[in-house]
């Protein structure tokens, strides 16, 4: 057992930066998960604070299929209860985020009776374990029942589809999550704006537990470059792929390994349907071709990542192995570097036992969560592996466990209910009905677009727009409004402009925009700022750089 690190006295702490507020609880990591552990103990009546070390949403919450699913090939390793968690997290984030997500199709090709047999079982196992996906849930977001088409039917659907001894296929429906950084970072603000504290480019570097249980988290401002002093009563590590480097900090130690999976993902002109094609790689590996905002998601790739964290990067090899894998699956399709318009990346941050061999492919997605009180620190938990789609869940578990540890009572969870502030409307329709009467100059274009993507806090948008609202034009068509960048500039902790384009915003997900149309963002991002010509210029060369492939 390690020993414990005790506080030093009040004479040998640094002067730089300190904070007189003791916290409730403070959590290490900007993430999904990481966000709604500020966003359920901010609702508990805890005071809470988050610390990222780079932007909210930066590291393996932006790098997902942009899905939000039960998760239907875990069946095959009979892992029940994280599908049945992941089906009933799937109707709660529908219900309490409702513009998040989308309903959509996927199309799962058949070559084989065999393989139509136990398809068939799955997907009855899957309709059944999704019972309630309905409960509670808006017209515009409901799940259909799963059914099978034919050979002709299939075709009709996917033309591309390779025919040959090809039986028909299985449709079955699930979410998109069409901005899932956004997504993330609407937790963050929505606890921000009832109490909680949240600090991005925060980097944890020491954690010490103090004499009076306290424990005391030196941080560094990576804007500023001084070193701030905190205080809390609780620790949540929610770092994901850097879990066991936050664990080093304090000196806690666990029986379990982290084990990093690499996933990447490319954005291309648009190459299917309007629904999901699921393919195989030539491994045997699943492989998804996404219609996403008038384009297409191709991914992932499931392979082990053993370097560290910080080095992580997606390389020119990476890419072009992925395109040579839907170029030999989907048929009719020769993509090549040039039709690649934008990339990501990220690691899954996975839990092994001791002596466990499965490659990152078929190892659980379930998650874990760590009481270090045996390691001599009581109060400090960690939560590691995990989806996107039961974060929630996560956040709920380890918040009860902060609640048992923390003298005093606080509410019971309701982060299963209560919506943070985009999600408290019926129904997109009437959303959009109510949001015309109230602004009744307002063209009905701009207030649909500003509907769909921030539902009920459109009002706080619209409230700044005008009847001739400047836009801007995207890669992929959309227009984006100057309302926009406004509110999302002056509410969102914006220190660099991608931060704008790739984690709040998402205008740059789908390419990069026409260089007018970029420097036209920039500028006004930069207006709202207090950004000089000089920064304004730096800003747009470190966007241009992101979509360069090496």
């Amino acid at each position: 057992m390690p020993i414990n690190k005790k506080l030093p006295s009040a004479s040998k702490r640094s002067p730089q930066s300190s904070q007189s507020t003791v916290y409730d609880l403070l959590v290490i990591g900007g993430g999904i998960t990481g966000a709604h552990v500020l966003w359920d103990s901010t609702l508990r009546g805890m005071k809470s604070i988050l610390l990222e070390k780079n932007d909210y949403a930066s590291g393996t919450s932006q790098a997902t299929s942009k899905m939000i699913h039960g998760g239907l090939r875990y069946l095959k390793n009979f892992e029940l209860g994280l599908v049945r968690e992941s089906l009933r997290e799937r109707a709660t984030l529908a219900r309490i985020t409702p513009q998040a997500v989308q309903t959509m199709g996927f199309l799962v090709p058949i070559y084989s009776n065999a393989e139509r047999f136990v398809l068939k079982v799955g997907m009855e196992m899957y309709n059944a374990l999704s019972y309630d996906r309905n409960t509670n849930i808006s017209e515009d977001r409901v799940i259909p029942k799963y059914s099978f088409l034919s050979k002709e039917q299939t075709i009709l659907e996917s033309p591309t589809v390779d025919r040959e001894n090809l039986k028909g296929s299985y449709l079955y429906y699930d979410y998109l999550n069409l901005n899932p950084e956004r997504h993330t970072c609407e937790f963050i603000f929505s606890a921000r704006e009832r109490g909680a504290d949240a600090k991005n480019y925060t980097e944890v570097t020491k954690i010490i537990r103090g004499n009076d249980s306290t424990y005391t988290v030196i941080a560094k401002d990576k804007i500023s470059g001084k070193e701030i002093s905190f205080q809390a009563k609780t620790v949540v590590n929610a770092a994901g792929p850097w879990a066991d480097f936050v664990e080093s900090l304090a000196g806690a130690e666990i029986e379990k390994h982290l084990i990093r999976s690499k996933g990447i993902h490319v954005v291309t002109r648009k190459i299917c349907g309007d629904k999901v094609f699921v393919t195989k790689k030539k491994d045997g590996t699943h492989l998804f071709v996404i219609p996403w905002r008038n384009k297409t998601i191709i991914g992932t790739t499931d392979t082990e990542y053993p370097d560290s964290p910080d080095r992580f990067r997606v390389t020119k090899k990476d890419i072009e192995e992925l395109l040579n894998e839907v170029n030999y699956t989907y048929g009719y399709t020769d993509l090549t570097l040039e039709d690649v318009d934008f990339y990501y990346g990220g690691l899954r941050p996975l839990v092994e036992d001791p002596g466990e061999t499965k490659s990152t492919y078929n190892a659980s997605r379930k998650t874990e969560i760590f009481d270090h009180k045996e390691s001599g620190y009581p109060g400090f938990f960690t939560a590691m592996g995990g989806k996107y789609t039961t974060s929630r869940a996560v956040g709920e578990e380890v918040v009860n466990k902060v609640a048992e540890y923390l003298p005093g009572s606080f509410r019971v969870c309701e982060t299963q209910t209560i919506p943070p502030a985009t999600g408290n409307y019926s129904d997109l329709s009437t959303l959009i009905n109510e949001l015309g009467i109230k602004f009744p100059k307002l063209h009905g274009e701009l207030i649909e677009n500003i509907a769909l993507r921030y539902g009920s806090q459109a009002v706080q948008v619209l409230e700044k727009s005008f009847a001739k609202e400047e836009f801007y034009t995207l890669q992929n068509g959309e227009k984006f409004y100057e309302s926009e960048v406004r509110f999302i500039a002056k509410r969102e902790d914006i220190r660099f402009a991608t931060d704008f384009f790739f984690r709040r915003s998402g205008v740059g997900v789908p390419g990069l925009p026409e260089e007018k149309e970029t420097g036209r963002i920039v500028r006004s991002l930069g207006k709202h700022l207090g950004w000089n010509s000089g920064r304004v210029s730096k800003e747009i060369k470190s966007i241009e750089e992101r979509y360069k492939i090496t």
